[in-house]
Formats: structure tokens, sequence, C-alpha cells
């Protein structure tokens, strides 16, 4: 460890900053203190730090994209990120984007003089994250629980009585029937009501009202098909005649909407059966099973089947090959046997001690992705697997455009 090291404290909280000074002083660190990212970059910028002990939640640059910052200018420095709103996602990003440690706080003094000396001496490192990995992750996190009075003190008293339990601002709209000239016939305000002195005649002895079915019964006229007498087709601007001319009377006689002729059924029946008749009896069908895409290969490990399962249907359908591991050696030889471009990870299977799987992969298939998928999210799991290299960690129950989505990201990464 340093000795006599220097340490930055940024935090917006003055009060969060004096109390780090504090506990770090008396185990002989010298430390300086910045309320904001942009105080930090200048004292950088004059003088050179050991550490750096950041905040994540702060006005204007936030604690990320101050992070992110550090590792442009300065790539070798150490940071440490602390907050009050941790969360598996943060964890993950700050970790991958180059802090050796997320600390949430509260946190007690020997935590903090424990991470610090760590960091220090060299025992955690860095992800090893590419530099493209790292300009690709998301720093904007929408899910941050900001309280009422934080809100109340940058937006007014107003705003913040507004918000509802998803943090949007909940405005009162009034009920349609009190709209002017509301009909309860056709759920509108309508002029035509007004002057039949709000009655709709028509509309009650029917049911409908009448303006509705008017145009309802247009559209559906204009639907009926195309006037061969105008264009073919929205996106063809031929005319009749013109296609005729070409293609023969038969091939317009079965032209739709969309400008695409669709041979009749029964006549596409008759077409083939002739076909076939008239084809050799002796000449061998050949039968090409096309060969499953290296770059699209995942492998699922995961010791509940349905999961493995619903996890395979969702992807299959996307074009991707996946494989399915329920247990630890169905695992080890998978990877034994084949190279994949993602694993996706479960953190609980029976007789996997810690991170055992996931060292595994990394020893055998270190460029291969992995996403952890976990019914038992932790910030120290999403730290700990983000250090080992994983590309993001997925909590259970996820949906299944989550998954997709985060796929895509890990082979658009990959690629």
């Amino acid at each position: 460890m340093e000795s006599n090291a220097k340490i930055l404290v940024i935090d917006d909280e003055i009060k969060i900053c004096d109390n780090v000074e504090k506990i770090l002083s008396k185990s002989g660190f010298e430390v300086a203190k910045a309320l904001s990212a942009r105080e930090a970059m200048e004292k950088m910028a004059k003088e050179a730090f050991s550490l750096l002990i950041s905040d994540i939640v702060m006005p204007e640059t936030n604690g990320l994209e101050l992070l992110r910052l550090v590792k442009e200018q300065w790539p070798l420095s150490k940071v440490i990120m602390m907050t009050a709103y941790a969360s598996t996602d943060t964890a993950m990003k700050a970790v991958r984007m180059g802090a050796l440690d997320y600390v949430p706080k509260p946190f007690t003094p020997d935590e903090l003089r424990s991470t610090v000396k760590k960091a220090l001496a060299g025992e955690l490192v860095e992800a090893p994250t590419t530099e493209k990995e790292r300009k690709a992750i998301d720093l904007i996190d929408i899910d941050i629980p900001f309280e009422r009075e934080d809100v109340a003190k940058y937006t007014g008293e107003a705003y913040a009585d507004m918000l509802g339990p998803s943090d949007m601002p909940v405005v009162a709209i009034p009920s349609a029937e009190s709209l002017p000239n509301y009909c309860l016939v056709g759920e509108m305000s309508c002029d035509i009501f007004m002057k039949l002195g709000k009655t709709c005649k028509v509309g009650l002895k029917t049911s409908e009202c009448p303006q509705k079915a008017a145009k309802k019964k247009k559209a559906q006229k204009k639907a009926k098909g195309f006037d061969p007498e105008k264009m073919i087709g929205i996106d063809q601007p031929f005319e009749y005649d013109a296609v005729s001319a070409v293609t023969g009377p038969e091939y317009v006689r079965n032209l739709h909407q969309e400008g695409v002729a669709f041979v009749p059924y029964e006549e596409l029946k008759q077409t083939v059966a002739g076909l076939l008749e008239k084809a050799p009896k002796d000449l061998p069908v050949p039968i090409e099973l096309m060969a499953e895409p290296p770059y699209k290969n995942i492998l699922v490990i995961d010791d509940e089947v349905a999961v493995n399962n619903n996890i395979r249907k969702i992807l299959s359908k996307k074009g991707y090959h996946v494989d399915q591991a329920v247990t630890k050696a169905e695992a080890l030889e998978a990877i034994q046997k084949r190279h994949y471009r993602l694993v996706l990870l479960d953190l609980k299977i029976p007789g996997v001690t810690g991170l055992e799987l996931l060292k595994a992969i990394r020893d055998k298939q270190p460029e291969t992705m992995v996403i952890i998928i976990t019914g038992y999210a932790s910030i120290e799991t999403a730290v700990e697997t983000a250090r080992m290299g994983t590309f993001d960690y997925l909590a259970k129950p996820f949906t299944p455009a989550e998954i997709r989505n985060i796929t895509e990201k890990a082979f658009q990464m990959a690629a």
C-alpha cells in the first residue's frame, strides 16, 4: 500500500466529504474534497491523486459520467464508487467502466478503510473490459429513487405534489363526460348533437353513432379492392394498361392492393402437380442441412428446466442456435466441446461452488460474452462477476423483450 497516499473524495454533500475525510485521516491518508465532477476534474488537472472516491448521484455530471471522463484522460487512476442508491445495474456499469469497487451507503468506517487499503495495495483489479464496451455503456439511470425533498428543491413544491409512485407527474384530466356537447352514443363532443338539441335520435335507435357508421362504411368500401382504372398498389405507381401490356391480363387479375400477384390455390395445385409428373423419377432430391452459424451459438446454463426452455424458445425465434445445460457436468461438457459467442449463466446451480462455472468459462473461452441471470441478485455478486469480465447481469424474473435486447447488445459488442 502506498505510504502517505493522497485521496480525492467527490460528493455534492459536504457532510459526506467531511465524514470520509475524518475516517481516512485517522489512517494517515491525506484527503482532498470536491463538491462536483467539474471541481474534481480541475483538481486532477493540477495534482496527482492515488485514489478517487466518488458519489454517483450528483447534479450536472453524475459519478458514472465522471468515471468515464477520468478513465479517458487518466486511465491508470484508481477509482471507488459510493452511492446511497445502490443497484446491480449501476454496480455492473461502474465496475465494467473501470471502478475497483462499489460501496453502498451507509457504510461503516472499517468497511471504507478496508476497501481503500485493498484498492491501494493492488488487491482489487479492474474488469477486463474493452474500450468499445466501455463507450457503449449507457450512463443514464432512469430508476434512481430521488427523495421528494430533493425533487421539490429543484422543481418546486407544485411539481413534487403531482409525482406518483412511478416518479412521473400525475396530472388531473377532466372526464370526457364533462366536455361540452358530449354525446354518450358517439362518446365524443359533437356539434350535430348540439344543433339537434342534444339528442341523437338515429344513434339512440341503432345504438351506433351515425357519423362513425358513415366513416366505417366509407372505409370498408375503400378497402374492398383497388380500382383497375387507377394505380395498382401504393408502392408501384403503374397504370393498369401498362402492367397488362407487359405481364398479360392474368397477372393483373391476381394483383392485390400491395401490388403483389397471388396465384389462386387450386391453380397452384394443378401447376405443381403438372411439374411433378414431368420431373424425372430417378434423380435423387438433394437435401442440404443448414449448418448452425457459429456466430449465433448460445449456451444457457440454468438448473430450472422451464427457464432454460423459455429462453431457448425466445431466442430461437430470432435465429439464434441455443444449447442448454441444466447441471454442472452438462455445462462443463458443453464448453469443452463447442465454442460459444454467448453464455447465459445462472448463479445457483446444484453442486457449483461460488463462481466456479464462470471461472471455467473464462479459462476455456475467454472471448465468450457472459450474461448472468439470477433470482438471487445482489450488489456483491454483480461486482464480483463484473470483475471477472461478465457483459451484463439480469435479475429474474425478466421479460422476453429484456432477454432479447440484452442478447442483441452482447452480439453487437462481440461483432
